[in-house]
């Protein structure tokens, strides 16, 4: 073998093995999940049962309940809470709803059915508008 073809024999390894390091360090950064920023969800409590799941925040024929999504008396994701239609139950009564994931579909209860409300008041803890999904 010539001194030439040695010579590049050499600096074609080290160039592949300088690519593979290369790619190495790459790698990792392109299959990385991507940064979310986000505020930590909180867990509220339904106190009632067979609490309709809504695709809006409101009580009309524009927005029925989601099929098949009702939930009650346990702990649910919740990501946000804004004004809609006036919820009454009994001596309840409040126009803020709760975005709440319960295992089925992302949707709006109204927060008369979140303890620790108040009447007409937001749910204490939960961010607004901004942080819904």
């Amino acid at each position: 073998m010539t001194t030439s073809l040695r010579t590049t024999r050499r600096a074609l390894r080290s160039t592949v093995s300088a690519g593979a390091v290369a790619v190495a360090a790459v790698v990792p950064l392109l299959c990385a999940a991507p940064a979310q920023a986000t505020v930590d969800d909180t867990s509220v409590y339904v106190w009632a049962t067979g609490v309709n799941v809504r695709a809006c925040p409101q009580v009309s024929a524009a927005c029925p309940p989601i099929s098949h999504a009702q939930i009650g008396k346990r702990w649910v994701t919740a990501f946000c809470q804004r004004t809609g239609s006036e919820v009454t139950d009994g001596p309840y009564r409040n126009d803020w709803w709760v975005q709440v994931n319960a295992g089925g579909p992302i949707g709006w209860i109204s927060a008369v059915y979140v303890r620790g409300g108040a009447n007409d008041e937001p749910v204490p803890g939960l961010p607004t508008d901004s942080d819904c999904r």
